[in-house]
């Protein structure tokens, strides 16, 4: 936790998206604030199945992008068409697979999910949510080769 500006989006950011950071083929984002910019150009970034690389230039280039009055969601779609589905691999050649949740009676339970993927699930802004979503991650998401992050 930390106070607001003081830089918890950008090392998300870094995790998520710079190369060797985090290893993840199967990507589970659950929050109560996803309106936000940054996990709408997330989304959108991996709905159109740009490398993590690509996605993380945009977020660098988001000042210069809105100069130019463009939005982040239209430059996204544009790079998408340029690279095609094939772009976005992890090490073993596998397509990012990547789910937002607001609701925490949408969540798969952890024992649910494929161990044959390297699943991640990302909880924010839930501090004063119930945790028995969360909790169930942290003891059994291992099981289920699932890290789970805050």
């Amino acid at each position: 936790m930390g106070k607001p500006g003081c830089g918890k989006t950008t090392l998300l950011l870094n995790l998520l998206l710079k190369p060797g950071w985090l290893d993840y083929s199967k990507l589970s984002v659950f929050g109560k604030s996803l309106f936000q910019p940054e996990y709408k150009i997330l989304r959108k970034g991996f709905e159109e199945q740009l490398p993590k690389e690509m996605i993380m230039r945009v977020f660098e280039n988001r000042d210069e992008i809105q100069r130019e009055q463009s939005s982040p969601n239209e430059l996204i779609h544009e790079l998408a068409k340029k690279e095609g589905p094939s772009a976005q691999r992890t090490k073993t050649n596998e397509l990012i697979e990547c789910n937002f949740y607001e609701s925490a009676d949408d969540l798969l339970d952890p024992k649910e999910i494929s161990p044959e993927h390297k699943n991640l699930m990302l909880f924010d802004d839930l501090l004063l949510q119930k945790q028995n979503k969360c909790e169930a991650y942290y003891v059994h998401g291992r099981h289920s080769n699932c890290d789970a992050c805050i």
